[in-house]
């Protein structure tokens, strides 16, 4: 086994790994550890295949993100003091039903024999070629998937707030005096 290789399995080892604590565990903040460990680990797999530019954007791209999440999450979460809701056995079977399904389909996709021999792709991507194709023919669906993403953030703050506010008696009106 080479360091090459040697990197790349605990690269995948440590994006699943941050991947299931993401997902698994009951504190928010460990979700947001889970998560980040996760990126790091996909950043390495980039790293190990080649692609060094996309390992260093995931890095300074998610870093800021991450930190939007952990404002987010904060807002969004119930407090800490506060017990947890049970969860329900069918919805964890049912998920866990789902990710394997989705990772079979995965897998019959990419190791396939000859699903994707048609594709002509540039033989060398730079930074300058990722960069011109999302400034030119990806724009558009780069600022909407942008512009959805803010909007949905937007949505669920509303709903957590309203979720969360105490229902209160309307308070009377003031009397007038005279």
């Amino acid at each position: 086994m080479t360091w090459g290789s040697a990197l790349f399995w605990i690269s995948g080892a440590m994006a699943l790994a941050g991947a299931a604590m993401a997902v698994g565990l009951r504190n928010i903040f460990h979700n947001i550890l889970g998560f980040a460990l996760a990126l790091v680990g996909v950043a390495g797999l980039f790293l190990t295949l080649g692609s060094d530019f996309l390992a260093v954007v995931l890095i300074l791209v998610y870093v800021g993100a991450l930190a939007i999440a952990m404002v987010y999450a904060v807002m969004l979460s119930y407090p800490l003091d506060t017990k947890p809701e049970p969860r329900s056995v069918w919805k964890v079977f049912g998920s866990a039903a789902l990710a394997i399904l989705v990772a079979a389909a995965l897998y019959r996709v990419v190791l396939g024999p000859g699903r994707f021999a048609s594709f002509a792709g540039p033989q060398e991507t730079s930074a300058a070629w990722v960069g011109r194709r999302l400034l030119t023919d990806y724009v558009l669906a780069f600022e909407l998937i942008s512009v959805l993403l803010v909007v949905a953030m937007i949505g669920a703050v509303m709903v957590a707030r309203k979720a969360r506010m105490p229902k209160r008696a309307p308070t009377p009106a003031p009397k007038l005096i005279g």
